[in-house]
């Protein structure tokens, strides 16, 4: 009897152990909760993340163990910290390096504890120069190739308004109404479209013309860093080079702009300018050689996507693991069929 109580104990042991491997090492699933991704992902997906794609990253902490972290915080009472750090990042080698174009889950690096997860797709990788022309992202001065769902707003003009109405209707873009922006100009219309809406739409044969609406170059619009020096928006932004591990540059007001908070808050290095001159922790240089690698993010709402273009690079230490597939998706509209089992691109 003793025995098979041992067993019993042993096997449902097992079982919490099994489990607890599976989500740190393998697998884990989030919900989607915006529309940043749309229409790549929608609100309320529940998607599966693949952590053995680049590597399992390894828990800095209990906090970072599931199930285990709840008696951690119970243990520690009112005093929990979840973004404590008792042991140094290391991830196990994975079957693929991270490419352009993958859709993958982290941590956001400045803005909510280690535990506040973002989803978005990876554009620019460790080295390269990446910039936005008119809303159009270009890596090392070639355009990237744009994912099909990817959504950007544009203006479209057309001489068939009653059939371009029942087209658009058909194709389910939603529209913002027309306008005109000078007298004696042709009016235009304003609409969301994917990449596929709008190659259906210049296949048809009933549009003019269409162009990417960008947002305004004034002051309330610019993104990070956010001084007259740049003046960067979404739609219009750099060229930057995105830091490496062994990346040296100089220590000028303009790379100082660039990536002092990276190299303050992400790096751990106190670095100041004081009268034109640079002080790490306290000491005098003249440049910095990064220490870890850099991804850039961006949703693929591109007008509607909180991205690396307001807050910066992802360390490669907050990656969790590649976007994989849509196990289901059940969101304001309710229960969403066509999502069941469906392929992240």
């Amino acid at each position: 009897m003793q025995f098979k109580r041992f067993k019993t104990a042993g096997l449902l042991a097992g079982i919490f152990i099994t489990a607890i491997l599976i989500r740190i090492l393998f697998i884990e699933i989030y919900a989607i909760p915006s529309g940043s991704m749309e229409n790549t992902l929608l609100s309320g997906d529940k998607v599966l993340v693949n952590k053995l794609v680049y590597g399992s990253k390894l828990p800095l902490s209990p906090y970072d163990i599931p199930w285990v972290n709840l008696v951690w915080f119970l243990q520690a009472g009112a005093a929990a910290n979840p973004d404590s750090v008792y042991w140094n990042y290391r991830r196990l080698p994975g079957f693929s390096a991270i490419e352009r174009g993958d859709v993958m889950v982290f941590s956001n690096p400045l803005w909510g504890g280690r535990h506040n997860f973002f989803i978005k797709r990876c554009v620019a990788l460790p080295g390269d120069t990446l910039a936005i022309e008119n809303g159009r992202v270009k890596i090392n001065e070639q355009f990237f190739t744009e994912p099909a769902l990817s959504k950007k707003i544009y203006a479209i003009w057309s001489d068939t308004p009653m059939q371009f109405t029942r087209l658009a209707d058909g194709l389910g873009i939603q529209s913002f109404g027309r306008f005109a922006r000078r007298p004696h100009e042709k009016d235009f219309t304003e609409m969301y479209l994917t990449e596929i809406q709008k190659d259906q739409l210049l296949k048809s044969g009933i549009i003019d013309s269409l162009k990417i609406t960008t947002s305004p170059p004034d002051s309330s619009r610019w993104v990070y860093p956010k001084t007259q020096d740049f003046g960067w928006t979404i739609d219009n932004y750099g060229p930057l080079v995105i830091p490496y591990k062994g990346r040296a540059i100089k220590l000028n007001h303009r790379n100082f702009l660039l990536y002092g908070r990276t190299i303050s808050r992400l790096e751990q290095i106190n670095l100041e300018e004081k009268n034109n001159l640079y002080y790490l922790n306290e000491k005098q240089v003249t440049r910095y050689v990064f220490r870890k690698n850099y991804y850039f993010m961006l949703g693929d709402n591109r007008p509607n996507s909180n991205d690396s273009r307001y807050w910066g690079f992802v360390p490669e230490e907050n990656i969790v693991g590649k976007a994989s597939l849509v196990l289901f998706s059940n969101g304001q509209n309710g229960f969403n069929f066509k999502r069941i089992l469906k392929t992240i691109r």
